[in-house]
């Protein structure tokens, strides 16, 4: 028998073991991996899981949580503590609570039931919160869609799961407006950013902007209209059921083609749950920098979900401007910063921060985007040399898996690893051509398997199938384990990541060719100081037109109505022809590696 039909008897066998056996399985492999019994090792990281050995027995037989996300994070008992911070205003963990109550209240006075989808159309506020906390007690579920979305995006997200509210930014309403009678939309709740502001500065903020007037519509109701429908209202709280849907996040996933990520309670809670597992660094009353969006994994369940399930004051930044890092560090002096690398450059070139005492930083994460291992030695430097005792922590993750499935830090980290798997968490590498699992040390698609990853794609079952297979999902990112340390090389597609935000080529390509004068269009990711890349559209124009600058405005245009922000090209460049494949299609490698010629 050779190696490869070992490994899968050997795969087989093991699936056969009931979760305690796996238990035992595993707290012997810890045992192995220390050096404390002999035995033979595979070579293979998903079978002899070396990870384990940082890992205490009390972790590894740790039962992960069966409750709901709103039980999971009101259940502890934090009342009297303050749960967020907005523009310096607190709210205690009782407050958040009476309005999760009332809004949950108004969800069910206004015709959501449990199952039901609602949209959330938000940036980082106090309402994003309570709506996704209120849904999730009565059993609905929460769609979060980016408020910067183009029109036709919004319609296609709202369509797609037949939402009949959602709760939207009021600088998002005209193109919900303008796009909701495609929909099956009956309730538009309208939230302005100056709602929990404190009363002054929203005072200060409609006087010097203006009041933003809101276009009459039946279907609108403004939040604080729309939250005492909710006072008073008897509903029953939504019990727990193990896999039941609870959220949709909205992603290219391995593909590169829009999806509705279906997550469950189990998800989020088990993501927070094993991170705490691993990591010990989260104190109640600590204050944690929540400027990673709400409507990305990474934000909705390592930014909101797990400080405010840990006794950990959320500060909530809607919309962050690098240039205002240090009047924020300043004033909140927060514990803790989870962010993208774009946010930790900006503050290594920030002249006033350079003169600021960091002691008070505990815990930094970077997550979204690679960190090369010069840009975290200068992040390391720049914490020590500003009296923090942190040193940059990195992840590894996807919308798919709640955006963590591994961490390094302290004794997981090396440099350029996203350390080890999460403790109920499992990583092979497999040959993308044959699907066999690699050894350690050898370059192929990253698969996850445990307690974070998605039930599938909303109402898309081939892609759900493509995706995941045997348990396992299939990433199409690639890396490799040495020494139990997963290392991520690339993303397999053509994926541009700009400010730690996945940007899908075929997604822009796709609206620039409809306009009616292109006849063919590429797409490229290229670097930019801040944004790490940007997106640069290549436009071969149809016979009989002219690539002038009004037909530039027009065709960007054309993307700001239908992207989002981070897709809109940064760069437009006509051309005659552009270099091909031998197989005849538009080779966007030979496009990068112009762009990197210009600036070697």
């Amino acid at each position: 028998m050779d190696q490869w039909n070992q490994l899968k008897e050997y795969r087989e066998k093991i699936q056969k073991l009931d979760e305690e056996e796996k238990k035992l399985r595993d707290l012997y492999l810890r045992r192995l991996a220390l050096g404390e019994v002999q035995g033979a090792a595979t070579m293979f990281p998903s079978i002899d899981k070396t990870w384990l050995k940082y890992y205490k027995e009390s972790a590894i037989l740790s039962p992960m949580p069966q409750m709901t996300i709103y039980r999971y994070m009101i259940d502890k008992n934090f009342l009297k503590d303050k749960a967020l911070c907005y523009f310096g205003k607190y709210m205690t963990y009782d407050r958040l609570n009476l309005l999760i109550d009332r809004c949950a209240g108004a969800f069910v006075r206004n015709g959501v039931n449990a199952g039901d989808i609602v949209t959330i159309c938000m940036p980082n506020t106090p309402e994003a919160v309570i709506s996704f906390y209120a849904l999730n007690k009565i059993g609905a579920v929460a769609n979060m869609v980016h408020p910067l979305s183009g029109e036709i995006e919004i319609r296609n997200y709202l369509n797609e799961v037949k939402s009949k509210i959602a709760v939207v930014m009021d600088m998002a309403y005209d193109k919900v407006l303008a796009i909701g009678d495609e929909t099956v939309l009956e309730r538009i709740v309208v939230v302005k950013v100056s709602d929990s502001m404190p009363f002054v500065m929203g005072s200060i903020l409609k006087v010097s902007k203006g009041r933003m007037k809101l276009q009459k519509d039946k279907r609108m109701l403004r939040w604080d209209e729309f939250i005492r429908t909710g006072i008073g209202i008897d509903y029953k709280e939504y019990p727990y059921e193990e896999n039941r849907l609870s959220v949709i996040l909205h992603t290219g996933g391995t593909t590169g083609l829009p999806k509705g990520v279906m997550l469950t309670n189990d998800n989020f809670n088990c993501m927070v749950e094993q991170f705490v597992l691993g990591e010990n660094n989260f104190k109640r009353q600590d204050k944690m920098l929540t400027v990673m969006p709400v409507f990305h994994g990474f934000g909705l369940c390592s930014s909101v979900h797990l400080p405010l399930s840990l006794g950990v004051t959320a500060i909530l930044i809607p919309k962050l401007n690098p240039q205002n890092m240090y009047k924020i560090l300043h004033i909140y002096k927060p514990n803790h910063i989870i962010g993208v690398p774009t946010l930790f450059k900006a503050m290594l070139n920030s002249k006033k921060i350079n003169d600021m005492d960091l002691s008070y930083l505990k815990y930094v994460v970077s997550g979204g985007d690679q960190v090369n291992a010069s840009l975290e030695a200068d992040i390391n430097k720049f914490l020590e040399n500003h009296h923090s005792g942190a040193k940059l922590c990195k992840g590894y993750g996807l919308s798919e898996a709640v955006a963590g499935a591994t961490f390094a830090s302290g004794k997981t980290d090396q440099p350029l690893s996203v350390g080890i798997p999460m403790v109920n968490t499992n990583v092979k590498i497999i040959d993308p051509g044959t699907g066999r699992e690699l050894p350690q040390e050898e370059i192929g698609e990253i698969c996850i398997e445990g307690p974070t990853v998605m039930s599938g794609y909303y109402n898309n079952k081939s892609e759900s199938d493509k995706a995941l297979q045997d348990g396992w999902l299939h990433t199409g990112d690639l890396g490799y384990f040495q020494n139990g340390r997963l290392f991520f090389t690339q993303r397999k597609g053509n994926v541009i990541v700009s400010s730690g935000v996945n940007v899908y080529p075929c997604n822009i390509e796709r609206v620039i060719e409809s306009h009616v004068a292109v006849a063919a269009c590429a797409v490229v990711g290229v670097n930019h100081p801040y944004k790490m890349q940007v997106a640069k559209a290549y436009i071969i124009l149809k016979e009989g037109y002219n690539g002038t600058e009004m037909l530039k405005e027009e065709i960007d245009s054309l993307c700001r109505k239908n992207l989002n922000v981070y897709s809109v090209p940064y760069i437009y460049e006509f051309r005659e022809k552009l270099p091909q494949t031998l197989l005849g299609k538009i080779s966007h490698k030979m496009l990068q590696e112009e762009e990197i010629a210009k600036v070697s």
